[in-house]
């Protein structure tokens, strides 16, 4: 959580410089797609009503290596795999369950222990977001993932 808490600090001051046009995250959540493997993509910071994309890639991604995911198991275990240089593949189990359309996860000793609210849900991609608070500026850290 607190490299989670680290992004959306940078993410949410740069957001005070950098201003687009927001996109509205809308979708079916349908909760029969949510177990599987969820590979990160990217992320984005909405504050204020704009959106500023951090960066086309989950930035946590090591190049030449595959991408760090969240895979999300029957029975509610949850595997969070992080590919460190070399491309070392790091791997911590947790636990994950539903309660309406949050997603909550707790995978200890990764950024992974939190309520995420599902902002849409399809068979191939997954979006979370979690508002915030950063010196005195209110934002949402919005991760995509994709299968």
């Amino acid at each position: 959580m607190k490299k989670l808490g680290i992004l959306f600090a940078l993410i949410l001051i740069l957001g005070t410089v950098f201003t687009s046009c927001t996109k509205d995250i809308s979708g079916p959540v349908d909760v029969n797609f949510i177990e599987g493997k969820w590979n990160f993509n990217k992320s984005t910071v909405s504050s204020s009503g704009f959106t500023l994309p951090y960066t086309t890639d989950y930035f946590k991604n090591e190049d030449g290596c595959n991408k760090d995911y969240i895979e999300l198991l029957a029975g509610g275990i949850a595997k969070y795999g992080n590919y460190t240089s070399g491309c070392v593949l790091e791997q911590r189990v947790g636990t994950w369950s539903l309660s309406g359309t949050n997603l909550i996860i707790a995978v200890t000793g990764s950024s992974f222990n939190d309520t995420f609210e599902i902002a849409s849900l399809s068979p191939t991609e997954l979006i979370l977001k979690i508002d915030g608070t950063y010196e005195g500026k209110s934002g949402t850290l919005n991760l995509y993932f994709t299968k």
